[in-house]
């Protein structure tokens, strides 16, 4: 049963930490494992990554976190992203969403507020 959409942030709606955590990492994992987007990440430091992906979408959703990484044009330069791979990783943030039983609307706001960014994150 998926969890309503009716708390004072988006944060809130996908239950804080806890969930939200779960979902970076599982949507990493499956990053990492993918054969479409594995290369992009033989050079991260992956616990790193995790936890700037957590601080970033927790302060985007109205959490109490602060992001300190770079921004997302910085970040991925050099990494040859294209539509595909950007396409990709929302198919397994959908996925590790789903996982934790977050609703279609919900899982919707956090990809309206990310789909920004993939005019700094695609150079191809």
């Amino acid at each position: 049963m998926a969890l309503p959409a009716k708390a004072d942030t988006l944060f809130e709606d996908f239950g804080g930490e806890a969930p939200l955590r779960r979902i970076v990492d599982y949507a990493i994992d499956l990053s990492v494992k993918d054969p479409l987007t594995a290369d992009t990440f033989k050079k991260s430091d992956i616990p790193r990554l995790k936890n700037r992906l957590y601080d970033q979408l927790c302060e985007l959703m109205g959490g109490p976190c602060t992001y300190k990484g770079p921004d997302m044009k910085k970040a991925h330069i050099g990494l040859g992203l294209t539509q595909l791979h950007f396409n990709k990783l929302v198919e397994q943030f959908r996925d590790a969403m789903d996982r934790e039983d977050i609703g279609f609307r919900t899982q919707n706001r956090l990809l309206a507020m990310l789909a920004p960014m993939a005019g700094d994150v695609i150079e191809r």
